[in-house]
């Protein structure tokens, strides 16, 4: 293992100020075992992802809970939730007269509507409200300077000890460098950043498309209502490989149905590559690709991403882009398992419906952050956004990534950026740990090792888009 340079220590005790003591001190430290295992939970959660590392940690919780001890959670969560049904029976039906459950238990409009519509309202909102806190960081640090300069001279602000605004500078100042290294499309900024009523506009559609989504899963459950679904007896636990195995079928058919309606509307048929072009009669290829562009353009009305937009789009692509697809797996599993006699094993369980309707709202609004983070990286989404509807450089249709690798519209930038993020975001470390030790201030360019990539120049601009 090598050795850290103790003589250069002693140097910058003497009053070195070389910037390359920082550099050859942080190529020692990077071939270190003990910073590479420091480095170890970072790479973990960059490479899995925050909504794969829950859903493994809830799958480990089945695995656990079905042949270890039985937990109970599930049981508990349940009979919660029914609490909550009467105590809404009791406060609001009593007084108001406004629907009874008790009355409509045979439909269990709170286990399979309800209940799934707030966890995934709620999956929905509150990762958009943490990926706003990227935002308030967006302003340049002199123009807070100047603001803050102007306070000072202000009656109240000649009371306030000038230290504490030094302090609050140069938390912001910290916080903003942090967020602007991090943020993909480093030189766009999303339109409701900029303008309060375009803000509040994209807020009214994202709420009506919460409430379309609520209606959509009450039409899946009534839809599974016609099947074999178990609604009774909810309490047992699914074995515990079938959560998995129904992940993977979902996610791929979600993937089917969000890829060719998204590629549609991106690709015109002009083009030689677009397959469905081939495939389909010109009049209906023409057709289908004006009427998904026109639904589709609202989300894409600025490149830049944030959190909130996921799903700032038209009822029409809420329903068939966004919801459609999702919906349709565990439907289509249910009816699958009734017809080979099997549902009691493989029919679609509620617990497994949460957790999945959950996932997919909140990787909805992770895909769209414009930030990458140690448990997040939009990189493959934002790209599509950056190119927008460009007719030979849009890329990323899909969300699996399956169908975009079939058709050959599978973009390897997004890969290769994160890799060189998490290398640069490694030497940054390893920068500053060098300057802890040896005494020596980093230099503004040592403080900026982790750059976005700029593609501006990789393609022709969509002046349409």
């Amino acid at each position: 293992m090598p050795s850290i340079d103790k003589e250069a220590g002693r140097d910058d005790k003497a009053g070195n100020t070389d910037p390359s003591t920082n550099e050859k001190l942080a190529d020692e430290i990077q071939q270190t075992v003990k910073f590479k295992i420091r480095r170890l939970p970072s790479k973990f959660l960059a490479h899995f992802e925050i909504v794969k590392i829950v859903l493994l940690f809830l799958q480990s919780i089945l695995i656990i809970s079905n042949h270890v001890r039985y937990l109970g959670l599930w049981q508990s969560f349940t009979e919660a939730s029914s609490g909550y049904r009467d105590a809404f029976n009791d406060t609001v039906y009593h007084k108001t007269g406004f629907l009874d459950f008790t009355k409509i238990h045979s439909l269990h409009l709170w286990r399979g509507w309800v209940i799934p519509s707030l966890l995934a309202s709620s999956a929905y909102v509150v990762p958009a409200l943490l990926c706003l806190r990227h935002e308030l960081y967006h302003w340049k640090p002199d123009l807070l300077q100047h603001y803050l300069e102007k306070i000072e001279q202000t009656r109240i602000g000649k009371r306030v000890p000038e230290s504490w605004l030094h302090t609050i500078f140069k938390l912001y100042e910290s916080k903003h460098n942090q967020y602007m290294e991090n943020k993909i499309q480093a030189d766009r900024q999303h339109t409701a950043l900029q303008d309060s009523q375009q803000f509040l506009k994209i807020v009214r559609v994202v709420a009506l498309n919460i409430v379309i989504a609520s209606f959509c899963v009450l039409a899946l459950w009534l839809s599974l209502l016609q099947t074999k679904i178990d609604t009774r007896n909810n309490a047992p636990l699914p074995r515990s490989f079938v959560p998995g195995v129904q992940f993977v079928i979902w996610y791929t058919i979600n993937d089917l149905f969000y890829f060719y309606p998204h590629w549609i509307s991106h690709t015109t048929p002009t083009i030689s590559h677009s397959l469905y072009n081939r495939v389909l009669p010109g009049k209906l290829a023409t057709y289908l690709h004006k009427l998904f562009k026109s639904s589709h353009r609202l989300h894409h009305r600025t490149k830049a991403n944030i959190g909130l937009a996921a799903w700032y789009c038209s009822p029409a692509e809420q329903i068939v882009f966004n919801l459609f697809p999702a919906l349709l797996g565990p439907l289509a599993t249910q009816v699958l398992a009734d017809s080979l006699g099997l549902s009691h094993t493989w029919g679609t369980h509620l617990v497994t419906l949460y957790v999945w309707l959950s996932a997919a709202a909140a990787s909805s609004v992770l895909a769209h952050s414009g930030y990458r983070s140690t448990w997040n990286d939009p990189g493959k989404h934002d790209l599509h956004h950056e190119r927008a509807f460009h007719p030979t450089a849009a890329v990323n249709f899909g969300t699996l990534g399956l169908f975009d690798w079939l058709h050959g519209t599978k973009s390897s930038l997004p890969a290769e950026e994160t890799k060189a993020w998490r290398a640069q975001r490694d030497r940054q470390a390893a920068l500053w740990e060098a300057s802890r030790r040896s005494g020596v201030p980093l230099t503004k360019e040592q403080r900026s090792t982790v750059q976005q990539p700029d593609h501006s120049l990789v393609w022709e601009e969509d002046k349409d888009s």
